[in-house]
């Protein structure tokens, strides 16, 4: 019995000491965590000449960071991982989404429709340079690197035998699979402005159109 409240006693303050480290170390952790929702428009570059779009176009996005610190300086380099979803309305549809190569046809003036779009989701990877003052300013600088998960097409309107439909598709041929571009934000605490540019093109070269997406919204980053 004695033995046992001698090592009781040695091994408390050990404990203790292991508890409070792990403590320290979870809040380290949790402070080099972000975690993001974001709200786009999606400007697309390149539309084809018989493409009217529409001039709302929103995507959506949320992702998580972590940071880390360049020694005591402000500044820190942040890497993680996201989904986002993109848009393209216009007053076309793609006939055949199978197609060796992707053509945007117009709908007659004669058909009534309420919505033709194109729907992109990726698996996003950003790598950034991040500034975060003491006064709540923040900036970043970097890229992000995207996989595209899914491309599919959705119709709501008249077919041409006059009744109306709910068309969807899935599985877009042709699309190039990885996006890459710079992207940058600038803020106050947990609102900042976005902006992504791809320099890759949606579709594989001379496949389809040569449709650049460009994505500005803001971000809400709680923390």
């Amino acid at each position: 019995m004695k033995k046992f409240l001698f090592i009781l006693i040695i091994l408390l303050p050990l404990f203790s000491f292991s508890q409070e480290k792990s403590k320290v170390i979870s809040q380290t952790t949790v402070k080099r965590v972000s975690v993001g929702a974001e709200i786009y428009q999606d400007f697309w570059l390149n539309k084809p000449d018989n493409m009217d779009g529409w001039a709302i176009n929103l995507g959506a996005g949320t992702y998580f960071t972590y940071s880390f610190p360049i020694g005591s300086s402000p500044l820190s380099f942040a890497l993680g991982a996201g989904v986002s979803w993109h848009n393209l309305y216009s007053d076309c549809r793609i006939l055949d989404i199978k197609a060796d190569s992707i053509f945007f046809t117009p709908i007659p003036d004669s058909i009534d429709y309420k919505k033709s779009k194109i729907g992109v989701t990726y698996l996003d990877f950003p790598l950034e340079l991040r500034l975060k003052t003491k006064n709540k300013i923040r900036a970043s600088i970097g890229v992000k690197l995207s996989y595209v998960m899914d491309a599919k097409t959705k119709y709501k309107g008249d077919k041409l035998s006059g009744y109306q439909v709910i068309q969807k598709e899935k599985q877009i041929s042709n699309i190039d699979r990885f996006q890459f571009g710079p992207v940058v934000r600038f803020g106050y605490d947990w609102f900042h402005i976005v902006g992504y540019f791809s320099v890759t093109k949606l579709f594989e070269k001379g496949s389809g159109p040569d449709l650049y997406p460009i994505s500005v919204g803001i971000t809400f980053m709680p923390f």
